[in-house]
């Protein structure tokens, strides 16, 4: 097929437009791309803003290219940070984009859940401003992990530049350097750390929301040492920061979710996801859909009843696996992008107990729970107001009261594990309950506490 002169030019311009936004090689090239900020990058990076693009070091064959998708003047840079991250590890980045959109709730809530990330004429599509921003990292709790990857949350003091925070990044990254991304909540100008102030009704907590801030994925090369490489859809081509400078753009939140490929199966997933613990700017954080179900559930108590006490791991695997975050009393639980519900831990210890003899009852059937007395009924309705909003967060009564030695509730019920108020008061035993999520022990030297079941099978699988 022939050409038509005008027919050219159009092909000409195209593939001119497509080179700029997706720079084939720069290699041995020092020019910079031409690039004309929208205005959102303009209220991100400044006017000036004008990054050289990242060059692989040498004249190799093997050089390293990335692809980036460009974004416009929306508040989708969290979505394209999942799914250029994503796409460069080798996965499938427009698949993980609409599956982050159904992962991270579409509703005006604190940032921290899914805040201004609403589809349609009101929500991420539209043009960039404080009324219709990305969601903060809390609101990636699980996503990655439901995606199908490992993931963990680091983090460090907010608006603080750290430079062994930007460090620790660098060394995780290069420990796995195409293997592995790095998703960034950046704040390269000056912020207001308070630009809005949101009521939380459940809590009556006041949320601050900092602005402007923006998401991008950064990975690392190996042939430049010492610094990482950013993919941002603003910019348009990847470019590189110093450890100093990505230090100073992380200050705002001080929160990064580092992103690897799943090696082998489903056990060495969770062993990874376990493993993390205690290493240092490792976070285990409440966020997403779990906050809100915590902050539901318990109201302003529920960062003690809801405390996270590890990073989320894959229950089960397929298409819409079933995504953990465990929990110091309690295990959240979600399958695909359904809300998150609290597996019965209390059910798995009454199973143990039941076996081993303690309990002799048989399983009660709905409307035929035993009822709480004495001690534990009273101190269930001075924490919690109401028999009903206590089984609302731990579930219905299994049993009815029994007695376990110190030893038996050490081994049995807690598998070793120690609990100080048990460890510092061994006592004649205790005097217990257990519901569909709890366990409820009594002695007469320190009234009531709930045993901590979450930590117990955390720590003790």
């Amino acid at each position: 097929m022939k050409l038509s002169s005008s027919h050219c030019l159009i092909v000409l311009l195209t593939l001119a437009v497509i080179g700029t936004i997706y720079p084939q090689s720069t290699q041995g090239n020092s020019k910079r791309p031409e690039f004309v900020q929208p205005e959102q990058a303009i209220a991100v990076y400044g006017p000036d803003f004008h990054p050289m693009p990242y060059r692989p070091e040498g004249q190799r064959h093997t050089m390293q290219t990335y692809t980036i998708t460009p974004q416009g003047n929306d508040s989708n840079c969290d979505f394209l940070a999942v799914a250029n991250g994503i796409q460069n590890i080798g996965g499938d980045g427009s698949h993980a984009y609409r599956m982050a959109r159904a992962l991270v709730p579409q509703q005006p809530r604190d940032f921290r859940e899914s805040y201004y990330t609403l589809l349609g004429a009101q929500g991420s599509d539209q043009r960039f401003s404080l009324d219709n921003l990305g969601a903060a990292p809390a609101a990636f709790v699980g996503v990655y992990e439901a995606l199908g990857y490992n993931a963990v949350m680091l983090g460090t003091t907010p608006h603080v530049v750290d430079a062994a925070f930007a460090r620790a990044i660098y060394d995780r990254l290069a420990a796995q350097p195409m293997q592995s991304f790095a998703h960034l909540w950046i704040t390269p100008r000056p912020y207001n750390p308070r630009a809005r102030v949101l009521h939380v009704a459940e809590t009556g907590e006041q949320a601050d929301l900092l602005y402007p801030y923006h998401e991008v994925a950064a990975m690392v090369s190996p042939d430049q040492p010492d610094r990482v490489v950013i993919l941002d859809g603003l910019v348009g081509y990847a470019y590189t920061l110093s450890l100093d400078e990505l230090a100073h753009y992380l200050r705002g939140f001080n929160q990064v979710i580092i992103v690897s490929t799943t090696i082998g199966g489903l056990p060495e997933h969770q062993h990874i996801q376990r493993a993390v613990q205690g290493q240092p700017y490792v976070v285990p954080t409440l966020g997403s859909v779990f906050l809100t179900t915590a902050r539901q559930t318990w109201g302003p108590a529920y960062r003690q009843w809801g405390e996270v006490i590890g990073q989320p791991f894959r229950a089960n695997a397929g298409d819409a696996p079933t995504v953990v975050l465990p929990g110091r009393y309690v295990w959240y639980e979600r399958a695909g992008s359904g809300d998150p519900t609290f597996i019965p831990l209390g059910a798995w210890k009454w199973q143990e107990l039941h076996q081993a003899g303690i309990i002799q009852s048989a399983w009660p059937e709905a409307g035929q729970e035993p009822p709480l007395v004495n001690g534990i009924h009273a101190w269930v309705m001075n924490q919690f107001g109401t028999e009903a909003q206590f089984t609302h967060a731990f579930g219905r009564v299994l049993s009815p009261e029994f007695w376990v030695s110190h030893e038996q509730m050490q081994s049995i019920i807690l598998r070793g594990l120690p609990v100080a108020p048990v460890d510092a008061h061994p006592g004649q035993g205790y005097i217990c309950v257990v519901t569909e999520r709890a366990v409820l022990a009594w002695d007469a030297q320190q009234g009531v506490l709930i045993i901590p079941l979450g930590q117990v099978y955390y720590e003790r699988p």
